[in-house]
């Protein structure tokens, strides 16, 4: 019976090995925090990294095209770094783009706000290229008819269509009051509460960062955080 035991126990041992998947990362690992926010790595890490941006800040891209493998691999997946997007929404459009980063799901975020990102100069360039005609009509109708609107004329309708969404599912996502309000909520705190003033902007355990706007200011704030 002994024998029996320690048998079960070594095979239920061997299959929890077996279903670990080896290239599991804590930057795989997405969760929400209680304002809304997306959190990359352990929520329980000891120091929490957050980034207060803006889809429509060239700063913003910039940061994340400087430090998107960086802070995976010298921080977040050494587990003691966690780091949270929070919007701070500048404009309609950057509304727009905050919305669709969120399209699919905590697990989609992070690929969408990368992409958004990286293709920045692309939909921003095509929406400021937009007759006065049809600029004018932008702030006809609802808002998810406006958000919409906005969506098609800089093309980032197909930038997520290209990343598999479908029509439907992108007006789906324009449309979520839930997402907007948790989108102005966390302007808000960033704004009122926290006194930030641009983008991209940073707080370290709540504490904002004092003239930390880039990469290259932030990194040598988390490389002497301890361990």
């Amino acid at each position: 019976m002994k024998l029996r035991s320690a048998y079960l126990a070594s095979a239920l041992a061997a299959a929890t090995v077996i279903a670990a998947p080896a290239s599991a990362q804590q930057s795989d690992r997405v969760t929400l925090s209680s304002m809304g926010g997306h959190v990359m790595g352990n929520p329980l890490a000891k120091h929490k990294l957050t980034e207060y941006m803006s889809y429509t800040c060239n700063h913003c891209a910039a940061f994340e095209a400087e430090s998107h493998q960086q802070l995976k691999t010298k921080f977040i997946n050494k587990n003691h770094v966690s780091f949270e997007i929070r919007n701070l929404i500048l404009n309609p459009i950057d509304l727009t783009a905050a919305m669709l980063a969120r399209c699919g799901g905590r697990t989609r975020f992070f690929g969408n706000h990368h992409a958004l990102l990286a293709q920045q100069s692309t939909w921003l360039k095509k929406f400021q290229s937009v007759s006065p005609e049809v600029m004018a009509t932008m702030n006809d109708g609802t808002v998810p008819e406006r958000l919409r609107k906005i969506a098609r004329a800089s093309g980032l309708d197909e930038l997520m269509k290209g990343r598999g969404y479908t029509a439907p599912q992108i007006d789906a996502c324009l449309s979520d009051k839930a997402e907007q309000d948790k989108i102005l909520a966390m302007t808000k705190h960033a704004t009122v509460t926290l006194k930030l003033t641009g983008t991209p902007s940073f707080t370290l355990g709540g504490k904002p960062l004092a003239k930390v706007h880039s990469w290259g200011a932030l990194q040598p704030k988390l490389a002497v955080l301890p361990q």
